[in-house]
C-alpha cells in the first residue's frame, strides 16, 4: 500500500508540475509532510489500496496453483467470438496492464478514486509542490486542471463492470463463468457478477467475498441466488484466504439460509450506502 500511495503521488505530482510549468519533483520532505498531514487519510482512497492489495494477493495465489493446461479466463475471452465481450476482455487486459509497475506491482491511476476523493488528494498534492509564492496560484490552477480531465469510464471498475455487462447481453454471464472466475482467483470480475445477479453494489459484493466475517460468504452466495454446487465452488475458493469461518461452516450457513433471511439481506444491502453504514454504527438492527 505504501509503494501504491507514493506511486500515485509521484504520478499526480509530475502531471501538476508539468501543466504548472514547474520543476516536477516532490522532495522526500513534502511527501513525508504530505503523509503525516493527514490530509491522505480519506476512507475512499484507503479502501481502494486495501482492495487492490487483496486483488493482487488473491490472483498470486491462484496463479501458484494453477495447472497452466489452459489459458486463463480472461486470455480466452479476449478471443471470444462475440465482439463486445472480446473488446471488453481487451479493455480489461489493457486497463490491468497500465496499473502495474515495473515489478508487477499494483498501481493506482486517478479516474479509480472516488469522485469525491480526486479534488482533495490532488490539491494537497499541489500544495505540497509549491516552493515559492509565485507558484501557488499555477499549481492550484494545474491541479483543477487535472481533477477536471479525469475520465470516470477509463477507471479500472468500469472496465471490469463493462466485462460483466457484456457477458450479460450476450447471456453469458451465468452460474458456469461465475464458477470458473471464481476458480481462477478473477475477484472483481466474480463480484461484479454476483453484484449484477443480486442487484446490489459491486463494493458490497466485494465486502462479503473478502471482509464480511463468517457467514458473507453464504450469504452473498445466497443474495445472489446461487445453486448449491455454485456456491461451494465459491466458499471453497475464498474462505481459506480469510481468517475466519472454514469452508464447511460457511456451506452450512448457506443450506440453512432461508428465504426470509435472504430477502432481509437484499432488502438492507439494496439501501443507499451512506444509510446503511449510518445504522452499523449506531448499532441498530438492519432488518
Amino acid at each position: 500500500m505504501s509503494a501504491m500511495l507514493a506511486d500515485l503521488l509521484a504520478s499526480l505530482a509530475a502531471e501538476i508540475a508539468t501543466i504548472a510549468g514547474i520543476d516536477p519533483v516532490l522532495s522526500p520532505e513534502r511527501e513525508r509532510a504530505l503523509t503525516g498531514s493527514g490530509l491522505l487519510n480519506r476512507e475512499g482512497l484507503v479502501a481502494l489500496m486495501l482492495r487492490r492489495a487483496d486483488e493482487q494477493r488473491i490472483a498470486a495465489a491462484f496463479a501458484a496453483h494453477g495447472g497452466g493446461r489452459k489459458l486463463p479466463l480472461l486470455s480466452r475471452l479476449v478471443g471470444d467470438p462475440d465482439p463486445a465481450v472480446a473488446a471488453a476482455a481487451m479493455a480489461l487486459v489493457v486497463a490491468r496492464g497500465r496499473r502495474r509497475d515495473p515489478f508487477g506491482q499494483p498501481r493506482l491511476e486517478l479516474s479509480d478514486l472516488d469522485p469525491d476523493d480526486r479534488s482533495p488528494v490532488v490539491h494537497a498534492v499541489a500544495a505540497a509542490l509549491a516552493a515559492a509564492p509565485n507558484e501557488l496560484a499555477p499549481l492550484a490552477a494545474a491541479a483543477d486542471a487535472v481533477v477536471g480531465a479525469v475520465d470516470d469510464s477509463q477507471s479500472l471498475d468500469e472496465a471490469v463492470a463493462a466485462l460483466a455487462g457484456a457477458l450479460a447481453a450476450s447471456s453469458r454471464d451465468g452460474e458456469a463463468l461465475l464458477a470458473e472466475a471464481s476458480a481462477e482467483g478473477e475477484a472483481a470480475l466474480v463480484a461484479h457478477l454476483l453484484a449484477r445477479r443480486a442487484a446490489i453494489r459491486p463494493q458490497a459484493a466485494w465486502d462479503h467475498l473478502l471482509d464480511a466475517g463468517e457467514g458473507g460468504l453464504a450469504l452473498v452466495a445466497g443474495m445472489a441466488g446461487l445453486e448449491r454446487r455454485t456456491a461451494a465452488r465459491l466458499i471453497a475458493d475464498f474462505a481459506a484466504g480469510r481468517g475466519t469461518a472454514s469452508a464447511e461452516e460457511e456451506i452450512g450457513r448457506f443450506d440453512a439460509l432461508g428465504k426470509a433471511e435472504t430477502a432481509a439481506a437484499l432488502a438492507f444491502w439494496r439501501l443507499p450506502r451512506d444509510f446503511r453504514i449510518a445504522r452499523t454504527r449506531l448499532g441498530l438492527a438492519n432488518g
